[in-house]
């Protein structure tokens, strides 16, 4: 059935602009997703450059993320005609304007008239009079078009979905046919003839579309972005809640000057207006600090919001390869996202300010020269995890650690692990396999792989990267479906890839002992560096920074081409393995030290934790779950073990 017209009034936020607060005319997109009419964000985009000064490009609107143009030789102006055309708004807003009675007929429209439709092709997307309904039907090329009635849609007598016809991102004049399931891209038959032709897994995109909207992957999504609306929401409120304790701790500050000006009202007189100038001053400060953090969070609620409408409203209203298109474009954007709000996160300051009497204030009719100083308070913010309906707080650097179930995921030889989708998944060089297990240490499924997998990393929500040691090759696998998607092989010859990371969902840093190599979606080499040696496993802190073993007692850590700090310690002997947990805490595992050393973002000493407490002799390689989680796995070089384990929360 079609969906009611009051039913498509609940998308008008979806269908109106930010910027005039009118339906959109031209709808573009950001690589963020927010969409604008193309001349309201062409205005905006020459005011924000000349305003700024800055020529490399501009920040959204909405939520402040930089759009790149460095590389684009046109000027400001011509910026907003580039941008890629909204059509899953477009035909939305074709849809309402039909249940609205508003459509007119879309050819009558380039002769300047002016003729209610009565019809609605889905392969031309554009409504007819009855005069051109009539001619539609008459040209033989077109017989196989199918025409469906206005008013039966606007009874519900038909079942209109959001084009089945999908314009090519890359290529406007054409329309999308075929997926490259290597590439995870839908693409046009001139895509795929141009920068396709030799992947092996291209289909069409009828066939990969199909099951998007009940898929795991989309409801995994949606999820998602529903907790991380609720995390940001509580990020929002505490904040809040903070400038209203400012608010309540000001007043109550001015009480209590006011008694001493009232006991010593003449020398106080004076004292009191430098007071107020401090306190309102301090006062400034900390409202701006916390202001800030409410405005980036609450962009950070609006983008995830704006992404469950698009997505909702294409499961709701879509076809289903709108809906796999829909699922594309967030899907790794929401990975690019959570990692910006951790960063953030790590940032955040809760600040509140007090009032310290003068020590003098007693002798203050002779001596004192001010009421006091206003101070401002900040403590860490707490990093909270929502486990079992409780909130906790996890003290990362000293709690407790506990065992919660040890594998055996082969007789010999080292492992690679992390935490995806609920699952542990388990790399074997031995066994040439990758194995899925429950998080209460119950095996599931595995997948036999070619040899010698190394190391494994997170590509997205669902998929994982899998290093082939010796073969130049990254095998990309569905976790939930435990299915080989394709193989990423290389053109670095010389070069080995032994551990990596996951910088983008399909660029990577591989390392191999004493070279770091940045690769593209194609395996292509992007940039290459040498090391100091046992350079086996690289990790990521944010966008920006990688960390490496670097020499057999260090690591190091690096901002593009600068290094931030190298940590030293001769009770580290061959680092390994380098986790990061939720509050950007360093684990770095010694394999010959026999131990895990836990060091700050500037490469401070936290504390040395013993492996024995594990129950394995030489830790490999060690990573946290990628959600704001205090468990983590520990992998053994030589037994097969595997260890699951957490940082003990205390209840809150």
């Amino acid at each position: 059935m079609a969906t009611p017209t009051k039913d498509m009034d609940n998308f008008d936020d979806l269908l109106t602009c930010t910027i005039c607060l009118e339906t959109f005319k031209v709808p573009k997109y950001l690589p963020c997703l927010h969409t604008f009419c193309e001349s309201c964000i062409k205005t905006y985009i020459v005011s924000s450059t000349e305003k700024e000064n800055q020529s490399e490009g501009f920040n959204c609107p909405v939520c402040r993320t930089f759009v790149s143009y460095d590389k684009r030789p046109d000027k400001p102006e011509a910026w907003a005609s580039s941008l890629p055309m909204n059509h899953f708004v477009i035909t939305m807003m074709d849809k309402r304007a039909i249940q609205r009675s508003e459509m007119m007929c879309n050819s009558c429209k380039i002769n300047n008239k002016i003729k209610n439709a009565i019809s609605w092709c889905t392969i031309c997307e554009e409504a007819f009079c009855e005069q051109c309904d009539e001619c539609h039907r008459s040209f033989k090329f077109l017989a196989k078009h199918k025409l469906v009635s206005i008013k039966e849609i606007q009874i519900g007598n038909s079942d209109l979905k959001i084009s089945e016809v999908l314009i090519c991102e890359e290529h406007a004049d054409k329309i999308v046919e075929v997926y490259c399931v290597d590439h995870s891209k839908p693409c046009c038959t001139l895509c795929a003839t141009l920068s396709h032709r030799k992947c092996e897994n291209v289909i069409s995109i009828v066939k990969a579309a199909t099951g998007i909207k009940q898929s795991e992957l989309t409801t995994s999504l949606i999820k998602s972005l529903d907790e991380r609306n609720t995390k940001i929401s509580e990020i929002v409120e505490n904040q809040k809640g903070n400038l209203a304790k400012v608010e309540t701790a000001t007043e109550n500050m001015i009480k209590e000057v006011s008694t001493l000006k009232t006991a010593v009202i003449n020398h106080l007189g004076v004292l009191e207006e430098k007071f107020k100038a401090d306190m309102v001053s301090s006062k400034k400060n900390v409202v701006m600090n916390l202001s800030d953090v409410v405005n980036t969070f609450s962009s950070y609620k609006s983008t995830l919001i704006n992404w469950k409408s698009v997505l909702e409203g294409s499961i709701e209203h879509g076809s289903d390869q709108q809906c796999l298109m829909e699922v594309n474009k967030i899907g790794p954007k929401m990975t690019i996202l959570e990692k910006e709000m951790k960063e953030d996160m790590k940032k955040m300051k809760n600040m509140t300010i007090d009032f310290v009497p003068s020590e003098l204030i007693e002798k203050f009719k002779t001596s004192a020269e001010s009421f006091g100083c206003v101070n401002i308070v900040q403590d860490e913010f707490p990093g909270t995890l929502s486990i079992g309906g409780y909130r906790k707080k996890v003290n990362f650097r000293s709690g407790d650690i506990k065992i919660l179930h040890t594998i055996i995921a082969a007789e010999t030889d080292d492992t690679s692990a992390l935490i995806i989708a609920g699952y542990l998944v388990i790399t074997s060089f031995h066994k040439s396999n990758v194995a899925k297990f429950s998080l209460d240490g119950h095996f599931v499924d595995s997948l036999t792989v070619v040899k010698s997998p190394k190391d494994i990393a997170h590509v997205d929500q669902t998929q994982v990267a899998i290093s082939i040691y010796g073969n130049n090759k990254i095998l990309f696998v569905d976790i939930t479906k435990m299915k080989l998607l394709r193989t990423l092989d290389f053109d670095l010859v010389s070069i080995r890839v032994y551990g990596l990371c996951c910088i983008e969902r399909n660029s990577f840093i591989v390392s191999d002992g004493s070279t770091l190599t940045w690769i593209n979606s194609s395996g292509k080499k992007v940039k290459q560096k040498s090391t100091s040696g046992e350079s086996f496993y690289v990790s990521i802190l944010n966008m920006k920074d990688h960390i490496y073993g670097d020499r057999r007692n260090s690591v190091t850590c690096e901002v593009g081409k600068t290094t931030k700090f190298t940590y030293t310690n001769k009770q580290l002997s061959s680092p390994r393995g380098i986790g990061i947990d939720f509050e950007g805490n360093i684990y770095i595992a010694g394999y010959i030290s026999k131990n895990i050393h836990q060091i700050t973002t500037d490469g401070k000493l936290i504390r040395i934790i013993p492996v024995k407490i594990f129950g394995i002799q030489n830790p490999w390689t060690i990573r946290f779950s990628p959600t704001d989680s205090n468990k983590f796995v520990v992998t053994c070089a030589e037994s097969g073990k595997v260890v699951l384990c957490e940082i003990e929360a205390n209840s809150i």
